[in-house]
C-alpha cells in the first residue's frame, strides 16, 4: 500500500486489529445471537419473546453506559488495558450462559453484556480512525467496522451446524474459550490509542493534519446543538437505522419459516452479513470520493429500501431472489455504524462531536431495545409470519432517508465555535 505521508503503515493495523477486539467479541458473541433462539426456545417451552427479551434489555443498559464509557475512553489512555479487559468479561459470561436454565439469567447475561457492549458498539472504532487517520477516514471506518460483519458472516453456518450435532450450550462454552485465548493477547499486542505510543504519525502525515486541523476544531457549541431542530432529527434518524438493523438477528428464523435446512439457514443469516462488509466499504468509498454526506446517508435508506421490497414482491419466489434481497438490504444495514458519525459530523461539525454523538448514541441504544421487542411481537402476533417486519422495516428506511439532507441543511446553518 501507497505511504501517504508518513512513515509506518501501522495505522492499518490497528484498524484491522479491530478482527479481535470486535469482531470476534461483538460479532462473534454478540451478533450470532439470533442462531440460538430457535434451539434454546425448543429446548426450555419457551415464546421467541421470552427467549430474546435479553435483547431488549441488552441495548437499553448499552445506552446508558455510552456516556461513562466514552469517559473513560478520553481520560484512560491505555485503551488496549480496556478492550482486552471487556473481551474477557464477556468471555467468562458467555461461560456461564452455556450452563443457563432460567430466563431470568439471560436476562442477567444481557444487562451484564449491555455494559460491555456499551464499550464496544459506537465508541472505540471512531474514536481510534480518527486518532490514527487523516486521509482516507471513510475507507479505514469501514474497513474496522466490517468485522463485526465478517466473523458471523463466516462463522454462521459453522454454529449452526455445531448447534445442530452438539447443543447450543457445547456450541456456546466452546466458543467463549477460543475468543478469550485468541483475543486478549493480541489485544494487548497490537492495540494503541494515539500514533505517538508508536513513535508514529497518522495516516496521511503532517501536512494532512495541518491542513484539516481548523476543519475538525470548528463546530457547533455542544449545549446549542442538544437544544436544535437538527439535533432531534438526527435522533430520530438513527433511531429509525438502528431498528431497521434490528431485523438482522430474525433471519436465521425467517429462513427456518421457509423450510430451509440447516445450512441455507446458516447462509441466509451469513449473506445479510456479507451485505453489511461490502456496504461498509461502499459507503466509505462514497464519503471519500464525493465528501458528501448527504449523498452516503441518502444511498444506504436507498439500499435498504430496496432490499425490503424486493423481499416482499419476489423474495419469496426463489431461493436466489431471496438471497438477493436480504443481501441488498444488508448494504442498507452496513451504513449503521458507518453513515450516523459522518452525518452528525457534518452537521455539527468536529469541536465537539464526541458529546454530541454520545447523546445520539444513546437514543440509538434505547431504539435498538424498543424494536427487538416490536420485531418479536410482530413475529409472535402473526403466527411465526416475518413479513410484517419488512413492512416496519420499510417505514423506517423511508423517514431515515429524508431526515438525512435536513439534519446537514439546518445543522449547518447553526453558529459556529472555532478553534481557541
Amino acid at each position: 500500500m501507497e505511504n501517504i505521508g508518513n512513515k509506518s503503515c501501522y495505522p492499518w493495523v490497528v484498524a484491522v486489529s479491530a478482527l479481535f477486539w470486535s469482531g470476534l467479541v461483538f460479532g462473534l458473541m454478540g451478533n450470532t445471537v439470533g442462531l440460538y433462539y430457535a434451539p434454546v426456545s425448543a429446548e426450555m417451552g419457551w415464546s421467541i419473546t421470552q427467549t430474546s427479551f435479553f435483547m431488549t434489555i441488552f441495548p437499553i443498559v448499552a445506552g446508558i453506559f455510552s456516556p461513562i464509557a466514552g469517559k473513560i475512553y478520553s481520560s484512560y489512555n491505555k485503551t488496549h488495558y480496556i478492550l482486552a479487559g471487556v473481551a474477557l468479561v464477556w468471555c467468562l459470561a458467555h461461560v456461564w450462559s452455556a450452563f443457563y436454565t432460567s430466563v431470568w439469567q439471560w436476562n442477567v447475561y444481557g444487562f451484564i453484556t449491555g455494559i460491555l457492549g456499551g464499550m464496544l458498539m459506537y465508541i472505540p472504532i471512531p474514536m481510534m480512525i480518527n486518532n490514527w487517520f487523516t486521509v482516507q477516514k471513510g475507507v479505514a471506518l469501514g474497513l474496522a467496522a466490517c468485522f463485526v460483519n465478517i466473523v458471523p458472516a463466516i462463522c454462521n453456518p459453522i454454529i449452526t451446524k455445531q448447534i445442530a450435532a452438539y447443543g447450543w450450550r457445547n456450541v456456546r462454552l466452546t466458543i467463549a474459550v477460543i475468543v478469550a485465548v485468541v483475543v486478549i493477547p493480541l489485544t494487548l499486542a497490537l492495540v494503541r490509542k494515539f500514533p505517538k505510543d508508536k513513535g508514529v504519525q497518522p495516516w496521511g502525515g503532517e501536512a494532512a493534519a495541518s491542513t484539516s486541523g481548523a476543519a475538525a476544531l470548528s463546530g457547533v457549541k455542544a449545549s446549542s446543538a442538544l437544544a436544535s431542530a437538527p439535533f432531534w432529527l438526527a435522533i430520530l434518524m438513527v433511531s429509525c437505522l438502528v431498528s431497521t438493523a434490528s431485523i438482522n438477528q430474525r433471519i436465521a428464523g425467517l429462513a427456518a419459516a421457509r423450510e430451509f435446512d440447516p445450512a441455507i439457514i446458516g447462509l441466509a443469516a451469513s449473506c445479510i452479513m456479507v451485505g453489511g462488509v461490502a456496504g461498509k466499504f461502499i459507503l466509505g468509498f462514497i464519503r471519500d470520493i464525493s465528501k458528501n454526506a448527504v449523498f452516503t446517508g441518502v444511498a444506504c435508506g436507498c439500499f435498504g429500501l430496496l432490499g425490503c421490497l424486493l423481499f416482499l414482491t419476489l423474495g419469496t419466489t426463489s431461493t436466489f431472489l431471496f438471497f438477493a434481497s436480504i443481501l441488498i438490504y444488508g448494504f442498507g444495514y452496513a451504513g449503521l455504524t458507518v453513515v450516523p458519525p459522518i452525518v452528525v459530523e457534518s452537521a455539527f461539525g468536529g469541536k465537539n462531536f464526541a458529546q454530541i454523538f454520545a447523546n445520539v448514541s444513546v437514543a440509538t441504544c434505547v431504539a435498538s431495545s424498543i424494536s427487538s421487542l416490536v420485531y418479536a411481537q410482530i413475529i409472535d402476533r402473526s403466527g411465526g409470519r416475518y413479513e410484517g417486519c419488512f413492512v416496519f422495516a420499510i417505514i423506517l428506511y423511508a423517514v431515515f432517508t429524508v431526515c438525512v439532507p435536513l439534519i446537514i441543511k439546518l445543522g449547518q446553518k447553526l453558529p459556529r465555535e472555532s478553534a481557541e
